[in-house]
């Protein structure tokens, strides 16, 4: 079973774009974070354990302890244990650096560009730019940590400097990205302009193949099963996959946690399990929503706080255009290889 613990709902950065909603001091409780850890022990099979925010690393101390237990009871069952983090870079060490790499995590690196591009949109609480310090740590990382991955959300304003914070990040040791478009924005006017950035990146990723040294760019590629999104790939949704915020209550997905106040889409709590009929109702409703669309992915697409019709053409927009770029991209492999 896949659980991730939401540690905190507090963050340092002051994302442009953010979807979690308000940031506060409330994080979770050892009681609560012992709790979600034996749900994610409750079922048969492998156990896969996430920690997200805000930003997790604030509570390094609690993912650090929550850590330690779930490895002992793994290796005390004889289970596969899985862990990751997402994290925005700004708060890394090499004790930080050494402890994930010794516990095998998968890390979700979120860095949204070049410098400018990170200021821009990823500026700490206060309005100072976090680029310089993130791109120092995206060096670390690279040097210290095998298993990761650097998500970049994609927004209208950042497609034109998209090839250069790519390239830059190859030059460093990055080998694999993940594209986030960001849903909510106004693409109207900028539909020529993505076409064109994702038929140059996906070409690149396609010819990276022919080298010693491939670029893994999805949603061109997609990785190793066991690193899609940090864990097994496959969307569990309420079922096989759950989060847990702060407070103890249940969702479908970090992503809808938010500041815990969603009760339209909770599917339960610590203290009185899972809901059931609320899960397969949000399952029918997000998998009616999005057929309807044409549009595929998380069904969490669905349910995202804002205008979830807007969301979801955009969605179905991302997918045509990777098609077509992921199709060209071929045909140039094809001839270059022949």
């Amino acid at each position: 079973m896949k659980v991730c613990l939401v540690l905190t709902h507090q963050c340092n950065l002051g994302c442009s774009y953010c979807y979690a909603g308000e940031k506060f001091k409330s994080s979770m409780s050892w009681r609560t974070g012992l709790e979600s850890l034996r749900l994610a022990f409750s079922r048969p099979g492998p156990v896969e354990v996430s920690f997200f925010g805000g930003e997790p690393m604030i509570a390094f101390d609690s993912l650090a302890r929550l850590t330690r237990v779930a490895a002992h009871w793994a290796r005390r069952a004889g289970r596969e244990i899985r862990f990751s983090v997402t994290t925005n870079a700004t708060i890394l060490k090499d004790k930080h650096l050494r402890f994930l790499k010794h516990y095998k995590f998968f890390v979700g690196v979120s860095v949204d560009g070049v410098e400018e591009v990170q200021d821009r949109q990823r500026p700490f609480v206060g309005g100072r730019g976090s680029g310089e310090l993130v791109w120092r740590n995206l060096e670390a990382i690279c040097q210290h940590l095998e298993d990761f991955r650097v998500l970049m959300v994609v927004r209208p304003d950042t497609l034109a400097l998209l090839p250069a914070a790519v390239e830059k990040m190859y030059r460093l040791g990055v080998s694999k990205i993940s594209l986030l478009p960001e849903a909510e924005s106004d693409w109207s006017g900028s539909r020529p302009l993505l076409s064109q950035v994702y038929h140059q990146l996906a070409r690149v990723c396609f010819l990276s193949m022919l080298t010693e040294e491939p670029m893994w760019i999805s949603p061109f590629v997609e990785l190793h099963p066991g690193q899609q999104n940090g864990g097994s790939g496959s969307c569990g949704f309420g079922a096989d996959e759950l989060a847990v915020s702060p407070a103890g209550n249940f969702y479908p997905c970090a992503r809808l946690v938010g500041p815990d106040r969603r009760s339209e889409v909770r599917i339960g709590n610590l203290e009185e399990g899972l809901d059931w009929e609320r899960i397969s109702q949000l399952q029918s409703q997000a998998d009616e929503q999005m057929s309807s669309c044409g549009s595929g992915g998380c069904k969490c697409l669905a349910l995202m706080p804002g205008d979830q019709l807007l969301q979801l053409k955009n969605v179905a927009m991302f997918s045509e255009i990777t098609g077509q770029a992921c199709l060209a991209a071929e045909t140039a492999l094809e001839m270059v290889a022949a």
